[in-house]
């Protein structure tokens, strides 16, 4: 039944909201274009050759806390925390250090970003949310400055250097072995090695780095997509969930056992920013 006196051509535009910022922010963002982000103000920038983003909340919370989507910060927005996270004050920021695979020169790189977001008076600590790459980027960033993180969201997660690797006849198709090959090519020269072998035995390989994350016990919640066929879960996340338990380590595995590998995040994505909410130190 349609309610009579109510103007429903005015709510065609409902959930398109843009907020209003005012026109001098007090925080010194970094220079560059100025755009719009689901109504929110993004600052374009470039830092050491690499393109990144800082999303500005129109109210931020007392001590800036932020979320850094460390890979893929485009992808399923809406399903992920960020959106929630804004509405809360948190800034929302990334810095696209992709063609490094998070090597030591790409760990150098977003070195150089968090002193930048350390020079504008950000909060020690981040909320970090790793979807598919963007996990073995979190897991490699966590491991070397567990000290900067203070709660984590994986999704779907790379979390082994020799996940494209370990690919064969035998666990993908044709089409996806093909993709998966040309990936192992880029690890290989990234971390400097020859073959999977070399990328599972690396000692920066998340699989055996992983002791600096549990002695910091960083909470993490980690959504495992059974059906995933780009990141097999039982040569990524399942490995890396029982050996950061038995290290002591403070992490929580969410199975959704009928899933792929997309989409990643929550169809109402509440229950993963009432997680960081939770956890992220002193809010």
């Amino acid at each position: 039944m349609i309610e009579k006196g109510l103007d429903y051509n005015a709510l065609t535009n409902a959930g398109k909201e843009r907020y209003s910022f005012s026109g001098v922010s007090r925080i010194p963002y970094p220079e560059g274009e100025v755009a719009d982000w689901y109504g929110y103000r993004r600052h374009n920038f470039v830092l050491d050759g690499c393109s990144g983003f800082i999303v500005e909340p129109p109210h931020p919370a007392e001590g800036l806390p932020w979320s850094w989507c460390i890979q893929w910060p485009e992808a399923f927005v809406p399903r992920t925390p960020a959106l929630k996270l804004l509405e809360r004050g948190f800034h929302h920021v990334y810095l696209d250090v992709f063609s490094t695979f998070l090597n030591p020169s790409g760990v150098a790189k977003l070195e150089k970003f968090y002193a930048m977001l350390q020079a504008l008076h950000f909060h020690k600590k981040c909320a970090l949310f790793g979807m598919s790459y963007g996990g073995l980027f979190s897991l490699r960033w966590m491991a070397e400055h567990p000290e900067t993180v203070g709660v984590v969201w994986l999704d779907a997660p790379v979390c082994s250097l020799g996940f494209a690797a370990e690919r064969n006849e035998r666990n993908a198709s044709p089409a996806m072995l093909k993709i998966m090959r040309g990936e192992a090519e880029k690890h290989f020269a990234a971390y400097g090695v020859k073959d999977l072998q070399g990328l599972l035995d690396h000692p920066l390989n998340p699989l055996n780095n992983y002791q600096p994350i549990a002695e910091a016990k960083i909470p993490i919640l980690a959504i495992r997509s059974g059906q995933d066929q780009s990141v097999l879960p039982e040569s990524n996340i399942d490995i890396l969930a029982e050996r950061l338990s038995v290290a002591g380590g403070d992490i929580q595995v969410i199975r959704r056992d009928l899933f792929g590998h997309h989409p990643h995040g929550l169809d109402d994505p509440a229950p993963l920013a009432d997680f960081i909410l939770q956890y992220y130190p002193g809010y």
